[in-house]
């Protein structure tokens, strides 16, 4: 599995890489790396591949920069991913090979003080990564999608990790920030790891947890003290937790429920969220592409909807708040900075619209249903 230029970029022992030309190519693929030395003309057709990261200090053209124009054209006719060249021999680039460059999305890039041997072997490093990486994702893929049996669950969890106990609990991360980076280095963390395993996944990171024994009343220090170990914290990630289960068996379980936590951590706005602690959303998560809650939601929630668009109300965000504050009028109309009687208004003419269609005996709670829903399917588009 390759990385892309942007992915190598973020390593380590590229910082200080400068990107001169072919910015919109970051996404290239990169599947080995290779030095461009005395190579040139046909020669580099011989010796580079599609998919080539190209290291060089432009040492066969040392006498001629304008020689560099040719070369590249041949490396883009190639599909090499990207050049990057060390600044011993020429500090600059002509502009017509920038030029170039730029036309042919190929990210060209200066570098002075990096040994080349040394990007060679960490960038080899993380395309194994990655592949491993993604091998392990395609496991957890594997154990959530089919309908396996606790003793094939367990088989693919020791694949994962052969030192797992019975006891687990997994939590799911994901950056604030859009730009996540794809690689993280977790050397020196091997103590912690006998145990555990951090996951890349669905562009954030799967953290299994498992314990030789810990106690129930433990276990939410315990996953949050290993999480900031392991750097996962609240400023910088939102993340969602599973309930703690003494079967590794059960660790599907575990895995889509830190999915579903994290979900309603999105919904809500929450830094952290506990599967055990979100409420009806619990049954709610397993059914939202169910026909018949969607029905019911189309039911009470879509008149509301096209009401407020052709009325130009807030009938829609009044309901809303009224569920996000258990029915309180009061609380409600002070977060939408609205007299009480307005609230009161509004609530009464929401009722009124429901009803033309469906009948409610029980009017909050059915209410309160369905603004759930449209919460969590709402973060889900």
């Amino acid at each position: 599995m390759p990385i892309t230029v942007n992915e190598a970029l973020e390593l380590d022992i590229l910082d200080g890489f400068k990107v001169i030309a072919g910015k919109k190519g970051l996404s290239n693929k990169i599947y080995h790396v290779a030095v461009w030395d005395y190579e040139i003309g046909n020669l580099i057709a011989e010796n580079f591949s599609r998919g080539d990261f190209a290291l060089s200090t432009l040492v066969a053209i040392r006498d001629n920069i304008d020689k560099l124009y040719d070369n590249v054209e041949i490396m883009i006719k190639i599909g090499i991913s990207c050049l990057a060249i060390k600044n011993i021999y020429f500090d600059y680039i002509p502009d017509n090979v920038i030029d170039l460059a730029n036309k042919n999305n190929f990210p060209i890039m200066l570098f002075n003080n990096t040994y080349t041997e040394d990007i060679i072997v960490y960038v080899n490093k993380a395309i194994d990564e990655k592949n491993e990486y993604e091998n392990l994702a395609s496991k957890i893929d594997y154990i959530l999608n089919n309908n396996l049996d606790e003793l094939s669950i367990k088989k693919v969890a020791h694949k994962i990790n052969i030192h797992f106990k019975e006891k687990n609990i997994v939590a799911f991360c994901k950056k604030k920030s859009m730009k996540l980076k794809a690689i993280i280095n977790f050397s020196g963390k091997e103590v912690d790891e006998i145990l555990s395993k951090v996951i890349p996944y669905r562009n954030g990171y799967i953290v299994i947890n498992t314990f030789q024994d810990i106690d129930q009343k433990d276990i939410e220090n315990a996953i949050l003290r290993r999480l900031k170990w392991w750097g996962f914290n609240e400023t910088e990630y939102v993340i969602g937790i599973s309930s703690l289960y003494n079967d590794l068996g059960d660790l599907n379980n575990s895995v889509q429920e830190s999915l579903y936590a994290f979900r309603y951590s999105m919904a809500y706005k929450r830094n952290i969220s506990f599967f055990h602690e979100i409420g009806i959303s619990r049954i709610l998560f397993p059914m939202l592409d169910n026909p018949w809650l969607l029905k019911y939601y189309k039911q009470m929630i879509e008149p509301l909807i096209d009401y407020d668009k052709i009325n130009e109300t807030e009938l829609l965000k009044t309901a809303i708040k009224y569920v996000e504050n258990n029915g309180d009028i009061k609380l409600t109309a002070e977060e939408l900075f609205q007299h009480g009687n307005t609230v009161r208004y509004r609530i009464d003419k929401i009722q009124k619209i429901i009803c033309e269609n469906y009948k409610s005996q029980h009017f909050y709670e059915e209410l309160a249903v369905a603004v759930r829903i449209y919460t969590l399917l709402d973060a889900s588009s």
